[in-house]
């Protein structure tokens, strides 16, 4: 082979690996936009990629378990959407100070074929299906739907995009948006985990547990009075790849090596002989 055989091929292999770099970059860098939109004060995230949740098995199994189908009908019903063809995507946040980690949810809904106006309009005709009414009200963040009850506001992000949740939450949303309180990004672990379930997938979700979780976590994951293949958890990943349409995997984050690998010598363990307090599952 010729030197300058040789280094052309050399070139072609450079080419192939920095495109591939480039594309994987991209995909990282779009996971994470959730996170730079998001809350810091945020304790979980579910995102779901409504177009490719309708072809992968195991993410419309997963859709259906926290999606109650009443909540779509009624959607339909009332708003004349089908919310997986109307959505691009959507995120789910919980989140709250520290004495209170868990006690806020927020809804940030991205439309494909529904606008944004159509989405708050949506929100609206739910609103006062329910003997509510609505108000537009100005804040220091922004101009919101509120309903009169208190208990839920929506904010146009831009022309396909809304917010919604309690006026706290869409306020410190749009207050993030601005840059006037810090992102979920900063947060490194979150980051860490998120960036590994994120890319690619149809649905994701991320989940750092307060610190009296953790002690529930290990009861959970004991059988009888045997040891935790939980113990140490402090944190928890889950994702569907777009591309693999009948796998869902779990990632746990736990204190240290020692205890993960322990936790997964347990779980090889009932794998091949399950307890006998286990019920096969089919």
């Amino acid at each position: 082979m010729s030197r300058s055989t040789k280094v052309a091929g050399a070139a072609v292999i450079a080419t192939v690996v920095l495109l591939y770099a480039i594309i994987q970059q991209g995909r990282t860098l779009r996971a994470e936009r959730a996170l730079h939109e998001l809350p810091k004060t945020a304790r979980a995230v579910l995102r779901i990629d409504a177009a490719a949740v309708a072809d992968s098995e195991s993410a419309r199994a997963l859709f259906d378990w926290f999606v109650p189908a009443e909540r779509l009908s009624e959607v339909e019903a009332r708003c004349g959407l089908v919310p997986l063809a109307a959505l691009g995507d959507a995120t789910v946040w919980v989140g709250g100070p520290q004495g209170e980690p868990l006690q806020s949810i927020g809804l940030l809904l991205r439309g494909r074929t529904a606008d944004a106006e159509t989405l708050a309009e949506c929100y609206r005709t739910l609103v006062e299906a329910r003997g509510g009414a609505i108000d537009r009200v100005a804040t220091p963040t922004g101009a919101l739907l509120r309903s009169r009850d208190g208990l839920s506001a929506l904010a146009q992000v831009d022309d396909r995009t809304v917010v919604t949740g309690s006026t706290h939450t869409v306020a410190e949303f749009l207050a993030v948006k601005r840059g006037m309180v810090p992102s979920l990004v900063e947060e490194t672990r979150f980051r860490d985990i998120w960036s590994r379930v994120a890319v690619g997938a149809a649905i994701a979700g991320v989940f750092i547990a307060p610190p009296r979780w953790q002690s529930a976590f290990e009861r959970l994951g004991a059988i009888g009075d045997r040891a935790s293949a939980l113990a140490g958890v402090e944190g928890l990943g889950i994702t569907t790849r777009a591309k693999i349409p009948t796998a869902l995997t779990v990632m746990l984050e736990v204190t240290d090596s020692e205890v993960a690998r322990r936790n997964a010598a347990l779980m090889e363990t009932w794998l091949e002989a399950p307890p006998d307090t286990v019920e096969p599952y089919l």
